[in-house]
């Protein structure tokens, strides 16, 4: 599958990407790292959870770095200029992308987030 997520990095690439059990894997172990994360429920110390928290962040960093094949600068300029943020969305975008959702799909349901977002700013 070709894959550009040029709106979440600014680096205009297109990947043509196989979601191999590597990839997948990955993914997965990102994912899981991204809602230990919002476990709210488990006791955990700063240190830790600061610890995890950078972990995760390397995590991600590897993913994006192998599935969209951007070289060590590539990288070094995504570190540099894109907010964890928008750093997550992206990694949002490709795990939505490897799971076979279409881009007119994710469109469709960011801009449904949009609004629900917006709605609930909106009511305050």
């Amino acid at each position: 599958m070709k894959i550009n997520a040029k709106n979440y990095f600014k680096i205009n690439k297109t990947a043509d990407v196989t979601p191999t059990n590597n990839i997948i894997r990955l993914a997965t172990k990102v994912q899981i790292s991204m809602l230990e994360s919002q476990d709210t429920d488990k006791e955990i110390t700063e240190l830790d959870a600061m610890k995890n928290g950078l972990e995760l962040q390397d995590d991600m960093a590897d993913f994006v770095q192998r599935v969209m094949g951007y070289t060590d600068q590539q990288m070094e300029t995504i570190n540099n200029t894109i907010s964890i943020e928008r750093f997550g969305e992206g990694v949002g975008y490709l795990i939505m992308r490897l799971n076979g959702i279409s881009d007119a799909d994710i469109k469709l349901s960011e801009q449904k987030q949009r609004k629900t977002i917006e709605d609930a700013k909106s009511s305050k």
